[in-house]
This record gives C-alpha cells, sequence and structure tokens, in this order.
C-alpha cells in the first residue's frame, strides 16, 4: 500500500503557495501593515526557534540520535522526531513565500512588505535548520 505522506505535503505545499500569493495580493484589505522593524524580528526568531526546538527534543526525547526528515513520516513529533516537522516547517515558509513571490508585479506597498515578512519566516528557518544540522551533526542518522 503506498503510504499517504507524501501526497499530503504535496497538497500542502501548493495550498501554501496558493495561501502566499493572496496573502499579498489581498494585503492592501487588511488593517494594518508592517515594517521593516517587524521583518527584522522576525527573521531573528524564525532563526532561533529551530535552534530552541532541537535542543528542547533532545532532552524531552531522551534520544541520543534522530532521524533525518523523509516524505515518509507525518509531521507531528515536534518533541520526539524535532527533524522531520522542522523539515516540514520550511517546506511550507517556502512555498509562503514563493507564492508571495509570484503576486509581487501587482503588489501594493503592504504587499511588498507581507512578501518580506513571509520571506524573513523562510530564509530565517532555512538558516535555523542549518544551524541545527551543524551544530547536532554527530547525533543525526
Amino acid at each position: 500500500m503506498a503510504k499517504p505522506w507524501p501526497w499530503i505535503y504535496a497538497v500542502l505545499v501548493l495550498l501554501c503557495g496558493h495561501g502566499g500569493y493572496r496573502m499579498v495580493r489581498d494585503a492592501g484589505e487588511m488593517p494594518s501593515g508592517v515594517d521593516w522593524g517587524a521583518a527584522a524580528v522576525t527573521f531573528a526568531a524564525f532563526t532561533i526557534a529551530p535552534l530552541l526546538l532541537a535542543a528542547y527534543g533532545f532532552h524531552h526525547s531522551r534520544r541520543e540520535r534522530m532521524l533525518r526528515p523523509s516524505w515518509d513520516r507525518h509531521p507531528f513529533g515536534w518533541w520526539t522526531d524535532t527533524l522531520q516537522p522542522l523539515r516540514f516547517a520550511v517546506v511550507l515558509g517556502l512555498a509562503l513565500a514563493a507564492g508571495a513571490a509570484l503576486a509581487l508585479p501587482s503588489a501594493d506597498e503592504q504587499g511588498r512588505m507581507t512578501f518580506f515578512i513571509l520571506a524573513a519566516i523562510a530564509s530565517g528557518i532555512i538558516i535555523g535548520e542549518r544551524l541545527v544540522y551543524v551544530i547536532y551533526r554527530s547525533r543525526i542518522d
């Protein structure tokens, strides 16, 4: 029997891409905008969060080693299989940013700032994930 998770991931990536597109396209209808300070704080938070989550995951699960992410496992194991949902968050963040980038040509100023927030989320979580792999490389199978 084929595993459903690759299909579920593919559908969620498409939905997130569409969501990112709509966020930027409809940003002018939102009640308030964002500024560069919010983008910087978002980037810093999403860079540090994977490190904290991985540290807590290693401590909470009491495992010496964690498995590398796979498209065949579910993404619901933050405290026992931290790298799997972390990779899932990276992929969804990239899908949001990619969908938002497609809406940039027709975006107003608020839409462009929304794109920068989504890009800060995606780039911050990618860097954070890479830092996890650098710091915990001896404990990852």
